[in-house]
């Protein structure tokens, strides 16, 4: 047993520590943690100490904290006065002593709370979140109002088991009459204030950027982040464009070729359509299928999108959010014409580095024969691949190529460029990734940042040629994605493909459906279809009568016996209706010739209706005989 009042301030403090929950990254952090603090005294002060402070004064300063943070209020920071608010507010009544209007206004205040958060968040994680306070709140106020109008009684776990079957009801009733509403109301496409909540945060680490810096891919190759999701056509073995650079300084690769592409791409008949949903990148790169002809269509960014040299794209502005986009990719490779960039050598790179283009390219003239020339150096003298990365002695490229040998792909890559071009051979390195993980839970392909990946193009016979001599390799990490990672994966776009970004298009487009839908009805069909459908129907309404017909009227029960011979009696005259009571008809019945054989079959429905013995199969049996001989 258990009070109301009791149970209704545990409840409600549960409502409040989720609508803290949900507040977590709208409010300051230090305003977060010490409501959360208060909270949990306030609880121990309402269970155990029962010492609060006057009411007036806890008013005064909930409006003085209130002024002084919407005073932070401005249109770069919109939600966190609000958030700061909100938890000040709650922990000021649960400061109070609780009257019942106290402990509704703390469930309003957890819920606008959660309300709030729906502005901006929309992740899996915070379904969970809202569908606690849904089915919380919907409990906590029942039992509220279950205190106010009995007062503080306590009950039973048989009542708390009603209130809960009743709230569960009212639950379902609440989610499936919201259906309507989800496919009919008009919603944003992202959140409401994702720009703001996003544009501060810094830039994350991952393939998708503007410069290399030799030897740090490696440590993006230990991350399994999504990058991307893939739907549609993709090659085995698929390289994927984001970034290409031209000059190396200071150990960093750079791009300084920023001019828009011109050159028309060719096509030789083979191309790939495929649509891909981008994660945050804090970059302007887009990343496509190499080689990419154009990108057919884009959502959910007002950022401009242009077309540079190198076969890359790029968005006017950095990606913040998740985009989704559609493109077409060829095999054939770029045609754009070589800048003068990508033939310069760094100033301080070493001599013997040029000295090995002399030595690998004596006596050959044509640039894929430098190229097999430098792929068979790579093979011959047993480089090997490694992320885990020596102390480099001198400079980098040097003490990879002529003590090491051993490094990440940036190593292969940059010597493979300085060599091509101190050959003679234009030549420059794109970065991006490699591969792809077949998600054959969701049907789609996912390339995280772990397939990070650079290599060489080289420009012969008017295109760039792929040159890859980095050594086969998976990272470890991909190896640890599980197919529970998989599952998990599926799930959550299948929550922002579905729910999150049920946009007005997609609304549209479900209208039209449904409209095309009816108009390619056949009617004719549909009514012979629908006739038959009601014949079906018919029979079994019939079938489930006559079954009504016989379970009460033709089994052989205590009721039925009684029935029957209120029933034969007044057919023969004996009784004038048939709803007297056993003893009154005993009464009736006493001295006529029929009196022995009803007052037995009465004394039988007697025992099967009202003794705990009841009537066995054998006494009904005789006692229907006895009404046949009447």
């Amino acid at each position: 047993m258990i009070s109301l009042y009791k149970l209704s301030l545990i409840l409600v403090y549960l409502s409040a520590v989720g609508g803290l929950a949900s507040l977590l990254e709208i409010a300051n952090f230090l305003v977060y943690v010490v409501s959360l603090l208060l909270l949990v005294f306030a609880l121990f002060n309402d269970l155990k100490l029962k010492v609060y402070i006057p009411r007036l004064y806890l008013t005064i300063a909930g409006f003085l904290l209130g002024v002084l943070f919407l005073l932070d209020l401005s249109f770069d920071n919109l939600l966190e006065p609000f958030g700061n608010l909100l938890c000040t507010l709650i922990v000021i009544k649960a400061l109070e002593k609780k009257q019942v209007r106290d402990l509704y206004q703390i469930l309003l205040l957890s819920l606008f709370a959660v309300a709030v958060a729906t502005t901006f968040r929309f992740d899996l994680s915070f379904l969970a979140l809202f569908l606690y306070e849904l089915v919380l709140g919907t409990l906590t106020f029942m039992i509220i109002n279950a205190y106010a109008n009995l007062g503080d009684k306590a009950v039973s776990k048989e009542f708390l088991k009603d209130y809960l079957k009743t709230a569960s009801l009212f639950i379902v009733g609440i989610c499936l009459l919201s259906i309507p509403f989800f496919v009919i109301l008009p919603r944003p496409q992202t959140p409401l204030f994702d720009s703001f909540l996003r544009k501060n945060k810094p830039t994350l680490v991952s393939g998708i950027s503007d410069h290399v810096e030799i030897g740090k891919v490696g440590e993006i190759q230990l991350d399994n982040t999504v990058v991307m999701r893939v739907y549609g056509e993709v090659p085995p073995d698929p390289y994927w464009r984001v970034t290409v650079f031209d000059t190396l300084s200071n150990n960093l690769w750079i791009k300084t070729v920023d001019d828009p592409e011109r050159v028309k791409r060719k096509k030789s008949g083979k191309v790939w359509h495929y649509r891909v949903i981008l994660e945050p990148t804090f970059g302007k790169q887009i990343p496509t299928l190499d080689y990419p002809l154009n990108i057919q269509k884009i959502e959910g960014t007002k950022a401009k999108l242009k077309r540079v040299k190198g076969g890359v794209f790029e968005l006017s502005s950095n990606l913040s959010k998740p985009i989704r986009f559609w493109a077409v990719s060829t095999p054939d490779p770029p045609t754009d014409p070589p800048d003068p960039v990508y033939t310069q050598l760094p100033e301080d790179l070493p001599e013997s580095i040029i000295n090995l283009a002399k030595v690998l390219s004596k006596g050959i003239k044509d640039p894929e024969e430098k190229i097999k020339a430098v792929e068979e150096f790579f093979k011959r003298e047993g480089f090997s691949y490694t992320l885990r990365l020596e102390k480099v002695e001198g400079h980098p490229l040097e003490d990879f190529l002529f003590r090491k040998k051993r490094g990440n792909c940036e190593y292969f890559a940059s010597a493979t460029v300085l060599i091509l071009r101190a050959m003679g051979v234009p030549a420059r390195m794109v970065g991006g990734y490699k591969g792809y993980i077949k998600n054959e839970y969701g049907d789609y392909y996912i390339v995280t940042n772990s397939m990070a990946h650079v290599w060489t193009e080289a420009y012969v016979n008017g295109s760039w040629v792929r040159v890859d001599t980095t050594p086969p390799y998976v990272s470890p990490q991909v190896f640890e994605i599980s197919k529970w990672d998989l599952i998990r994966d599926s799930v959550v776009y299948f929550w922002y493909e579905n729910v999150v970004d049920f946009s007005a298009k997609k609304q549209v487009s479900l209208a039209k459906g449904f409209v095309k839908a009816l108009r390619s009805i056949d009617w004719e069909v549909l009514k012979e279809t629908g006739a038959k459908v009601l014949g079906t129907l018919l029979l079994l309404a019939g079938f489930w009568i006559a079954l009504r017909y016989y379970l009460k009227e033709i089994r052989k029960t205590p009721e039925n016996l009684y029935r029957r011979l209120l029933k034969r009696l007044r057919v023969k005259g004996v009784i004038n209706n048939d709803y007297l009571l056993p003893e009154d008809l005993l009464k009736v019945v006493k001295g006529t010739p029929c009196e022995r054989e009803v007052l037995f079959i009465v004394r039988v429905y007697q025992k099967a209706k009202f003794s705990k013995m009841g009537a066995g199969k054998v006494e009904i049996e005789e006692a229907f005989r006895l009404l046949r001989k009447i």
